[in-house]
Parts: structure tokens; C-alpha cells; sequence
């Protein structure tokens, strides 16, 4: 160890020498924290939008061709191939919502809390004559728990011509899914509210199933998706069976495929930071050169020399892994909390957007500046290597 640092002394002797150390770790650094942020951006969208998903279909959704039916013990019996944790009933239907000058379509679910929130993992708890909302809603209705608001519902398929329903609900409380659109458009009641309001008894045309943990992130869809073909198999062709990820299926992969394309490209940053090492290395065999001939004349083995030069490449790549580490956590704290960094929700699906970085994350683009460094590492043990003693004793007397 005091060999190194020895050596160490050496080489930065003189203030460019530390200038250019530090200019070179916090190129490397920048360039590891973007590509770090790039996958944590692309990993916390697909997170955060299938989580909000889940938050407002369960696993898997199950509908009828003909409209409404009921989950009579038969079907239960049927659902149950699949070893469902909860079974949601839901009444599915749509409405406008006016309160005071705001006027918005909206689609109104009917449900029973307790089971919903099994399946679901939304805590949502709607009493008799009460309603839910979502965040995006009572922003724009400029609405607060407390207040009433006025649902306008149509009479259905037999009656046409009759005027439509009006009846007024008090907002007991405001729930937010993560997803722009459903926090703007869903509003819950009471499933007993307005099976009453419709007229439909215990008819429901929406039940929601959990197969997997709600409140746990999902790993991977497959299981998902197995569970459907085994319902598809299972129920009638009157039925029609779909994940929670449907109606973002092109979303979903269009964002595994950009991760992948993105951080390619992002890898010309890291090619430049490894260019600005390379340069470093170069400057100090030229500079240092002298200092080098006299170490190595007065018995330093080149193995020491070759080993100082991995040391500090290594020690350069832990540094600007935890300064990449930190800029991620600096840039995760900015993307929830300065405004101009607030995404539209109308635009991007998400209300917000968050950095989440797991272990294999870490490890690839940790793993990749690795390689990348230690290519910077080689190129001065090769220069190095290259050069004799000799040469050093002839420059010396020639200066």
C-alpha cells in the first residue's frame, strides 16, 4: 500500500496532472449516472404502469359477449381452476360527472370494497351514498372530500326515450392508480347503490380476479398469461378473458425494446469517458516519463508499475460508480419534486415518473464501464511494457 501511494505522489505532482484526474472521474461518472438513469427510467415506467394497472384490474379481467351475467357457484367452481386469491364482482358502466361548472365523462364501477381490495391491492372503502375519485378528477373539478357530486346516468338498452338519471353522491374519499387516464375517468360506488340505481339485482357484468399477490411487483407476466389460457379453456366461448395489461400490450413492449436500443447508443457517452481516461494515461507516461526511468532504474519491477495502473483504473471506476449512484438518487428526488421536471401525465399515460434500479441493473452497467476501463488499463500497461529502460536513459541525457 505505501508503494502506491508512493508512486501516487508521483504521478500527480503538479496541479494539471490532478485537474485532468478529476476532470477524467467526473466525465466517467456523468456518463455512468446517464446510462444508470436511462435504465431506471425505462424499469420505474414499467413498474409504475404496471402496478397502476394492477390497482385498478387485478390479474385478469373476465367479461360476457352479451353484456351483464352472474357469478353463480357453478362459475365460481369454473374460476377456481386457477386458484384465484379473490374474486371481485363489479357493475362496469359510464356517466357523467358534473360538479359545479365541471362537467366529465367518467366510468363508474360499482364494487364491493372488501373484496375489490383483495384483488385489487387499492384500499378502496365506498359506503351506501358515498363516492370515490380519483386524484386527476378532483384536480380538475377542483373537488374535495365532503363535497357532492352529481352522476348522470342513461336509462339502458330498454328505454331510450326515457330522460336521463340523475342522483347526487358525497365524495368520501380520493384514491390515486398512478395512471393518468384512470385517475381522471374512474370513480367508484357502492356496488349495492347502483345495482339498485340500474335496476340489475345481482347481475354484474365485470368480475376481477388476483392470481398473484397484489401488493407484490410482479417478475414476470408468464404466469399471468398461462392463467388465461387455462380460463379460455375452462369457460364458455360467451366468455372473453383478458390480462391487465391488454390495453397497454404495445406500451409494455415498445419499452423493452427502447431500454435495450437506448442504452446501446448511450454506450458512445461511456466511449468518450473511456477516450478522456486513455487520454489521461497517455499524458501521464509522456509527462511522468523521467520520474518512471528513475523508479524503474533504481529497481522498481515493472509488475508494481502494472499493478499501480489497474489499481487506479479500478479505483477510478468504483469512484464514478457511487458518484453515478448518488446523481440517480439526486435525479430521482428532482423528477418527483421541481416542477419543470413534472411530465404530462395526458402525454405519458403515468401521473409521475421515478427511478427504480434493481440488482441487474446495477450489475450491467457497472459490469459494462468494467470492461470499458479496464481496456483504458491496458493501454498503459501496454505503453508501459512497450517501453525499455533504455529508451528512458536516452532521454534522459538527451534532455
Amino acid at each position: 500500500m505505501k508503494s502506491y501511494l508512493d508512486i501516487l505522489k508521483i504521478v500527480l505532482h503538479g496541479r494539471s496532472a490532478g485537474k485532468i484526474l478529476l476532470a477524467t472521474i467526473l466525465s466517467f461518472t456523468f456518463s455512468i449516472a446517464v446510462i444508470l438513469c436511462t435504465f431506471g427510467l425505462m424499469d420505474g415506467f414499467d413498474h409504475l404502469l404496471k402496478s397502476g394497472l394492477r390497482h385498478s384490474s387485478g390479474d385478469l379481467l373476465i367479461t360476457h359477449r352479451r353484456g351483464f351475467f352472474t357469478l353463480t357457484p357453478e362459475l365460481k367452481d369454473q374460476l377456481s381452476v386457477v386458484k384465484p386469491l379473490s374474486i371481485a364482482p363489479v357493475i362496469q358502466t359510464e356517466a357523467f360527472a358534473l360538479h359545479g361548472d365541471v362537467s366529465k365523462g367518467v366510468l363508474v364501477r360499482g364494487i364491493e370494497g372488501e373484496n375489490f381490495s383483495r384483488a385489487t391491492g387499492l384500499n378502496v372503502t365506498v359506503p351506501a351514498g358515498g363516492i370515490v375519485i380519483g386524484d386527476e378528477l378532483a384536480k380538475q373539478m377542483n373537488a374535495q372530500v365532503g363535497d357532492h357530486v352529481a352522476l348522470t346516468f342513461g336509462q339502458g338498452n330498454d328505454a331510450g326515450d326515457s330522460l336521463p338519471m340523475i342522483q347526487l353522491f358525497e365524495i368520501s374519499h380520493i384514491i390515486k392508480h398512478g395512471i393518468y387516464q384512470k385517475d381522471l375517468r374512474f370513480v367508484y360506488l357502492n356496488r349495492q347503490d347502483l345495482g339498485e340505481l340500474l335496476g340489475l339485482g345481482e347481475k354484474i357484468n365485470l368480475a376481477i380476479l388476483a392470481t398473484e399477490k397484489p401488493n407484490l411487483p410482479l417478475e414476470t407476466l408468464d404466469n399471468i398469461s398461462n392463467d388465461q389460457k387455462t380460463l379460455r379453456n375452462e369457460l364458455s366461448t360467451d366468455f372473453l378473458v383478458r390480462p391487465f395489461w391488454n390495453e397497454y400490450d404495445f406500451l409494455i413492449k415498445a419499452v423493452e425494446v427502447e431500454k435495450l436500443s437506448i442504452s446501446l447508443i448511450l454506450q458512445l457517452i461511456v466511449v468518450v469517458a473511456v477516450f478522456n481516461i486513455i487520454a489521461f494515461v497517455i499524458y501521464i507516461m509522456e509527462k511522468k516519463a523521467q520520474d518512471f526511468f528513475f523508479l524503474r532504474a533504481v529497481g522498481l519491477a515493472l509488475s508494481k508499475l502494472t499493478r499501480f495502473w489497474f489499481i487506479s483504473v479500478v479505483i477510478i471506476w468504483s469512484v464514478s460508480c457511487i458518484g453515478a449512484h448518488l446523481l440517480s438518487l439526486l435525479f430521482d428526488w428532482c423528477l418527483q419534486n421541481v416542477s419543470f421536471l413534472q411530465i404530462p401525465g395526458e402525454i405519458y399515460v403515468l401521473s409521475a415518473l421515478s427511478i427504480k434500479l434493481d440488482t441487474k441493473a446495477y450489475f450491467i452497467v457497472y459490469g459494462v464501464s468494467l470492461l470499458w476501463i479496464l481496456l483504458a488499463a491496458f493501454v498503459g500497461y501496454w505503453r508501459l511494457k512497450k517501453r525499455p529502460i533504455i529508451q528512458g536513459l536516452r532521454q534522459e541525457f538527451s534532455a
